[in-house]
């Protein structure tokens, strides 16, 4: 099949108005936005909870900070197990979407304010992108207005990704968009250039589900490719696309892989401990826009939100489902995208590093919007068979009678929710017998529309914010920042520092995880989505920095060598939390020892080095050795032997063991204390200047990727462009 037999594609208007189009676009773009208002006024930072507080906004903040002072780097020594920033991968560094969004937290003091506005860009960017598929594969306007505004409110993206997760949001629009312009270059004829922007843009963020629900679309276009269409041309370039991709693939995600070995992520079995996971019985109670799921989480057993929610219209399939039987060619890719993620959702929520299942709900909701609209188009009727619109009833009614079983308490606003469902299909097959036919679809398009807002309003009764915490940071930048004004850089917390959420005002006194990266301090507490397995182990530390309150003793516990810690890392400053231990006692006063003085707060003890020491990642000790002329920089530290004693000797420099490290001049031995890099050294090395650096292990292979995707990209939208003005001129 040539390009120029697919370069257009029929669309349900034929001569109606690009502004019909439009109107119908920004309706569900209002509806979205009326949504979101909602949530704001119900809970007012509803979009900056958990991950998004105390993950996400530092490292928009440190991005664009390093931007705007012409700094970069891949690399942060002095944040230990959380600086790795390219095997963390989500920090999204090589993502020009990601600099924009931290260049603009410097411009102003409200996190919470900015994040809700980032949010609201991300979640109209997902709508218009579905709106914009749902057309491609044929839907009219209405419908695809539907399927925007319902892909926006599905369960998963309103509960979870849009509060919280913000790269589960942004990938899922981004994946959207990636899809949408595939179909544009394949089956409308039109320029490439356009899928490789945006399906760079989708990998360099960082978002494993992303991909994977990327690698689910290949898939299906091969199948729809290959047995359905039998278009050989076209699976040509399907593969090209995919090689792009993959090179692409590659580049970002190799360093994490490779360097997953020293981390508690670098596990390969495959578990099913149900934690985030669903099951047929959740499914099959997605239409239940006020019900509560079983799905087990961070809260316990039961979901105290809707997370199952998948669009409470969809039981209207078995109205429309009759098109399936025509349009099941055009619907293949649709079809098997639902359906791996489907198999993905319904499967074990442990496979390797890969946890939490429900992360792909949002692709599934995606694929039933866009299928519904679809189908919706071809086959709505002028009034609805009594027999189908029972059907449509009795499963809503199911839906909602398994919603009530999971959580039987939530009763009164399931009943609610219910009623307003069951009118509004009562409505919709009402309003599509009054009038012409014709305009049956619009009015039933605009009553699910109205309906889907008045049910995400009753909705936030039943979970007025995300089951994810609010940890109390202050939306304030600047008040944040005031934080160290007393500290000398080097820090480190000890104890349950999550205890901050039911203490505000001790935020003046410590910070969390990521919040550290709003300030210019070098902080070992750091959120990490890698935790180094034998440091994290070494000073029971979690991904967000909260640690045991043996941590403290474990910092200045002296090893056989006669090493600390504390001095090993470099830190000046330790922040103790006091609250209570395991048992449920208060922690007692951290000892003071010699060179270190106590300063006691209201909720934290403060314990200083009274000569600091310089930042992380120079030379921290040597054994039988000594050396001279130390540079030290994020990627690279030389220094110069001076003397050797013995048939060797070690210099053990500030920073982690990372893979990827490489020395010129000298060797590297096993890591001392079983994570800081050591350099071993010989005789023969005096006088010798020794040079250690960092790259991302497989650096190589991943400039490689990086530049034959470049090269391909370039090439291919090149030889596209002279193709469509040689065309061109031959037609004149």
């Amino acid at each position: 099949m040539s390009d120029t037999s697919t370069a257009s594609v029929t669309t349900p208007e034929g001569a109606a108005s690009r502004r019909g189009v439009l109107l119908w676009w920004l309706a569900s773009a209002v509806a979205v936005v009326v949504v979101a208002a909602d949530r704001v006024r119900v809970t007012r930072r509803y979009f900056y909870v958990d991950d998004t507080q105390l993950g996400a906004f530092g490292q928009w903040y440190d991005i664009g900070r390093r931007l705007l002072h012409g700094e970069w780097t891949i690399l942060d020594p002095g944040s230990w197990q959380g600086g790795n920033f390219l095997a963390e991968q989500q920090w999204g560094l090589w993502s020009p979407l990601t600099w924009l969004v931290g260049l603009g937290s410097q411009v102003q003091d409200n996190a919470a304010l900015y994040a809700t506005g980032i949010k609201i860009v991300f979640l109209l960017l997902l709508q218009t992108s579905v709106f914009g598929l749902a057309r491609s594969y044929g839907a009219s306007a209405p419908w695809a207005a539907l399927a925007g505004l319902s892909a926006v409110v599905g369960g998963q993206t309103m509960y979870m990704d849009a509060p919280s997760w913000v790269t589960g949001l942004s990938g899922a629009g981004l994946f959207v968009l990636t899809w949408w312009m595939m179909r544009r270059h394949l089956d409308e004829g039109r320029s490439p250039w356009a899928y490789f922007v945006t399906a760079y843009l989708l990998i360099a963020l960082g978002y494993i589900f992303a991909v994977i629900a990327l690698v689910f679309l290949f898939l299906a276009l091969l199948v729809e490719t290959e047995w359905v269409r039998r278009d050989r041309e076209r699976l040509v370039r399907v593969l090209g696309l995919g090689v792009y991709s993959g090179l692409l693939t590659i580049f970002v995600y190799l360093p994490g892989i490779l360097t997953a070995s020293v981390t508690e992520r670098g596990s390969t079995g495959i578990a099913n401990d149900q934690f985030l996971g669903l099951d047929l019985g959740d499914l099959a109670a997605g239409p239940a826009a006020t019900g509560l799921s079983s799905v087990a989480g961070y809260w316990g057993p039961i979901a105290p939100a809707p997370l199952q929610y998948l669009g409470w219209f969809l039981p209207l399939l078995v109205v429309v489902g009759v098109a399936l039987r025509r349009e099941w060619r055009g619907l293949v890719v649709v079809g098997v995208v639902a359906a791996c993620t489907l198999a993905m959702v319904l499967g074990p929520s442990v496979v390797g590093p890969l946890r939490y299942p429900a992360r792909m709900l949002p692709y599934l909701v995606i694929c039933l919007a866009v299928g519904f609209a679809v189908l919706a188009t071809k086959a709505w009727p002028h009034v609805v068979e009594r027999s189908k619109a029972a059907a449509a009833l009795g499963l809503s009614a199911l839906a909602l009678w398994l919603a009530w079983s999971a959580q039987p308490d939530n009763t009164r606003w399931l009943v609610v929710g219910g009623l307003v469902q069951l009118a509004a299909l009562v409505v919709m097959f009402f309003v599509s017998a009054r009038g012409r036919a014709s305009q049956a679809p619009g009015r039933a398009a605009a009553v699910a529309i109205v309906a889907t807002v008045l049910l995400l309003n009753l909705q936030m009764h039943v979970a007025r914010a995300a089951p994810l915490g609010d940890f109390g940071a202050p939306a304030s930048v600047d008040r944040v920042q005031q934080v160290q004004d007393d500290l000398e850089t080097g820090v480190f917390t000890v104890g349950d520092v999550y205890g901050l959420q039911n203490d505000l005002e001790a935020w003046d006194e410590t910070l969390l995880a990521n919040v550290w990266h709003v300030t210019d301090l070098d902080v070992a507490s750091v959120y990490t989505v890698l935790p180094h397995r034998e440091l994290a182990s070494r000073l029971c530390v979690d991904l967000r920095g909260v640690t045991c309150p043996e941590a403290y003793d474990a910092l200045f516990e002296e090893q056989a060598d006669g090493s600390r810690i504390v001095d090993d890392m470099h830190l000046n400053t330790i922040i103790v939390w006091r609250g209570v231990d395991a048992d449920g006692d208060p922690v007692e006063a951290p000892e003071v020892h010699e060179g270190w003085t106590l300063e006691v707060g209201d909720a934290t003890w403060t314990v200083r080095r009274d000569d600091p020491v310089v930042p992380a990642g120079g030379v921290t000790r040597t054994i039988d050795a000594m050396v001279s002329d130390v540079d030290v920089r994020d990627t690279e530290v030389s220094f110069t032997v001076d003397a050797v004693d013995g048939e060797a000797g070690e210099v053990v420099l500030s920073r982690i063991d990372w893979p990827g490290y490489r020395i010129d001049g000298a060797r590297q031995a096993d890591p001392a204390q079983g994570y800081l890099l050591t350099v071993e050294v010989t005789p023969d090395d005096v006088g010798r200047e020794v040079t250690v650096s960092f790259r991302p292990p497989g650096w190589p292979i991943e400039l490689a990727s990086a530049v034959l995707a470049a090269m391909l990209a370039v090439a291919w939208t090149g030889t596209d462009l002279v193709r469509r003005r040689v065309r061109s001129r031959a037609a004149r």
